[in-house]
């Protein structure tokens, strides 16, 4: 189950546009002679209504106070909800939207990563077009591979968007992961297949606890938060590859329970190196034979060694891997080449102060099994995919030893 395809909820997840509903409404129901007026959590309370017609007519019915509904009753609905339509159009043009935090950085660095991204839209085409060009500009205009949305209206909007979905994305469910921001549509998404990441949208009160079971986050960008960075400030580079992993990490679990990090914060790369009490790097010259690299493969005992110049910085890489497929590219000439002719050359490095978090997520996604730490240019270590799982083993019995003895003190 390898995750292929984003989706994100254009009228709640990407952006916010409650208000500007509102906004529609009130002209609507001023322009009717109506004194309507509604605070956001009050609105928010009929957004479960899905249909913005129907969500008209549950005002027009309180306003009524149980007085019996006149055949003009349907026809005064159409007619007000024709014009909070145009409104809402017009005023969705012209507003300045901003996309919800971390929602345009998980779309720059999905991109990047090859995943394909995915729009679900209540809204109608001409209105998600509206609101995905307010809110990335340009930008927006070629982000999504697949956009559906809601052109017939109805209660049942948000199971039929997510039916078509499923279809439009051409790869199964689990491939996916659906980004959304309201209790009732997340369980249509779910009931599609989809594993789901809540994010609490301010203007749905229904949004579920976290004992639900489900992923629920304030934002994306709260997938990342850490002690020294606030939740607005703009992402760096490093911030971006650590979403991606809390991404692949939620879709893994199916998006299901907290989005804590499974990996401590607090473990680095340095933890690592300390604990393998100052190993040394074993390493070879770019110019040695691979027959002589085959030797240092067994006597070391080892499965990938380093290319270093005289200087010890790093040349290259070259793994049992490349030797496979040397004698693919080389037959019986291979152990009199050299190890330059077998080595990768663009080596991803790490430092000393990395989280043991991203090393893992860059191993499983890259399949590196083993990563160089460079500092100032120069090699001080190397871990392994190894390293790496024996370090969450430890963490993991250290928690529960800790667990126990709490338990045997509350005895």
């Amino acid at each position: 189950m390898a995750l292929q395809v984003i989706i994100i909820r254009a009228d709640g997840a990407l952006a916010e546009i409650e208000d500007i509903r509102r906004k529609a409404f009130a002209q609507a129901f001023a322009e009717s002679g109506f004194d309507w007026a509604c605070d956001r959590e009050g609105f928010a309370l009929t957004a479960k209504l899905i249909d913005a017609e129907a969500r008209m007519a549950h005002y027009v019915r309180s306003m009524l106070r149980g007085r019996p509904e006149t055949e003009d009753f349907a026809v005064l609905m159409r007619t007000m909800y024709r014009r909070a339509s145009k409104v809402f159009s017009e005023l969705l043009a012209s507003a300045a939207v901003d996309p919800r935090p971390g929602i345009r950085d998980l779309v720059v660095v999905a991109r990047q990563e090859g995943i394909r991204l995915a729009l679900a839209s209540l809204l109608n085409r001409c209105d998600t077009d509206r609101l995905v060009r307010s809110a990335f500009g340009e930008f927006g205009r070629n982000a999504f591979d697949v956009v559906v949305t809601n052109d017939t209206g109805g209660n049942d909007a948000c199971a039929r968007v997510y039916r078509e979905m499923r279809d439009a994305v051409g790869t199964e469910p689990d491939n996916c992961l659906l980004i959304e921001a309201a209790s009732f549509s997340a369980e249509a998404g779910k009931a599609a297949g989809f594993p789901v990441i809540t994010t609490r949208c301010a203007h749905c009160r229904d949004t579920p606890a976290l004992s639900s079971g489900s992923c629920i986050v304030a934002d994306i960008a709260s997938l990342i938060a850490r002690p020294d960075r606030d939740r607005l400030d703009p992402m760096t580079s490093e911030d971006r590859a650590d979403l991606m992993a809390a991404v692949y990490r939620l879709h893994a679990r199916k998006a299901e329970g907290p989005a804590d990090a499974d990996w401590s914060e607090d473990m680095r790369v340095a933890d690592i190196l300390k604990s393998k009490g100052g190993a040394s790097v074993k390493a070879i010259a770019a110019d040695a034979t691979v027959q002589a690299l085959a030797r240092s493969f067994r006597m070391e005992d080892v499965g990938a060694m380093l290319v270093l110049d005289s200087e010890g910085r790093l040349q290259g890489i070259v793994s049992e891997r490349d030797l496979a497929r040397g004698i693919d590219q080389f037959g019986i000439e291979l152990p009199a080449k050299h190890v330059s002719d077998l080595m990768t050359r663009a080596v991803v490095t790490c430092a000393p102060g990395d989280r043991v978090s991203v090393v893992a997520n860059v191993m499983t996604e890259r399949r590196f099994r083993h990563l160089p730490v460079v500092v100032n240019g120069k090699v001080v270590g190397i871990v392994s995919i190894g390293d790496v799982l024996k370090s969450r083993v430890d963490e993991i019995q250290l928690e529960a030893s800790v667990l126990r003895d709490v338990a045997r003190a509350r005895r």
